[in-house]
């Protein structure tokens, strides 16, 4: 939740995952780019619309396939940039949302992590993840530990789940795997109608040690591009498999009276 030293970390919402990568492009504006009419693809006239919420100065396109736009910046907290990737997937916002969070399953299509697993969950809203990425022989695997959080911006119409380094006593370093001190990243979703969702998914990590150029290059690229498409197909794959996930949404996170978290 393959390959590469993107060094991926996986989302978990309410519990979360990322992935990192590395080279670093100038500002651009993002453009439309092909389509695709396989299942979870989404027309590449929705491209430039799907770029449109985090249009920041400073953004360098790098990609843009399958309805999917990929843009980089400098990092002010690593030598790799930030890598963001912009795309719709054809569901319901909290169909979306319930595999994102899903965190023993992150493994099934975050690109090339190898390892997901629930640490601690406190709430609805709040859980630690941890995430292994595989990377290509020689290079050590990469492995953090991640405080995720879901933040209702506009109830089924706009959510954030936000995710960032930490450490938990369970889960101590392990030999031969570097440990990410410093990540941090989420996936935006809006509600585009009711069965399209926007996904904007974004991070910001120092990988540690030393990684190979090429596979940094093409990590910034793939990381988002193949975690976006394989996000679509995971979302029609389980399509319908969450329903209890998703009114227990609706009774905690998204309920009139669910106070944000004040941690």
């Amino acid at each position: 939740m393959r390959s590469s030293i993107v060094l991926v970390v996986a989302l978990l919402g309410g519990w979360p995952l990322a992935c990192k990568t590395t080279t670093t492009p100038q500002p651009t504006a993002p453009r439309s780019g092909s389509a695709s009419t396989e299942a979870g693809s989404v027309p590449a006239s929705t491209s430039r619309a799907a770029a449109a919420p985090s249009d920041e100065a400073g953004w360098t396109e790098i990609a843009d396939e399958d309805g999917i736009v990929v843009g980089s910046r400098p990092s002010e907290h690593s030598p790799l940039p930030v890598f963001r990737g912009v795309g719709e997937v054809e569901a319901p916002l909290l169909e979306v949302l319930a595999v994102i969070t899903d965190a023993d399953r992150h493994h099934e299509w975050i690109f090339s992590c190898s390892a997901s697993a629930l640490v601690e969950q406190s709430s609805e809203r709040t859980g630690i993840v941890y995430n292994r990425t595989a990377t290509p022989w020689p290079v050590p695997d990469r492995d953090v530990i991640l405080d995720s959080r879901v933040e209702v911006l506009d109830d089924e119409r706009e959510v954030m789940v936000r995710f960032s380094a930490t450490e938990h006593p369970s889960r101590p370093p392990e030999d031969g795997v570097v440990r990410m001190t410093y990540l941090q990243g989420h996936y935006h979703l809006w509600a585009e109608g009711p069965e399209r969702t926007r996904v904007e998914y974004q991070v910001d990590s120092d990988p540690g040690g030393r990684l190979p150029t090429w596979l940094a290059a093409r990590g910034t690229r793939d990381m988002p591009l193949e975690t976006l498409r394989e996000l679509r197909q995971q979302v029609a794959r389980t399509r319908g498999s969450y329903a209890d996930r998703i009114e227990t949404f609706r009774r905690t996170i998204l309920a009139p009276q669910a106070a944000a978290p004040s941690e």
